[in-house]
């Protein structure tokens, strides 16, 4: 799936992502972020392309107890979801 950003809101994410400790950046262009702060908590790996990003994968996360740790759950599939996670978190901007 593919997230069309502005200018801005691009410039806020990378601001966002360098200054997050639960993102990993995998290369300048490609990113793995985790937002514990909504409900249930997700995880995204997006590469940035011209005009926004493209979501390679958006998950749930689930916690276990029993093993004292985060796993993915179900897939996120709806852009406009992961806009609003992104929103949400303040990554575009504006939060």
């Amino acid at each position: 799936m593919r997230l069309r950003l502005s200018d801005a809101e691009l410039s806020a994410l990378n601001a966002y992502l360098d200054q997050n400790p639960d993102c990993e950046r995998l290369s300048k262009r490609e990113a793995v972020l985790d937002i514990y702060d909504c409900d249930p908590p997700v995880s995204m790996n997006f590469v940035f392309v011209n005009g926004g990003i493209g979501i390679d994968g958006a998950f749930e996360l689930n916690y276990s107890e029993a093993d004292d740790g985060w796993y993915l759950g179900e897939r996120i599939e709806d852009a406009a979801r992961v806009r609003a996670l992104l929103e949400a978190a303040g990554a575009l901007g504006g939060a």
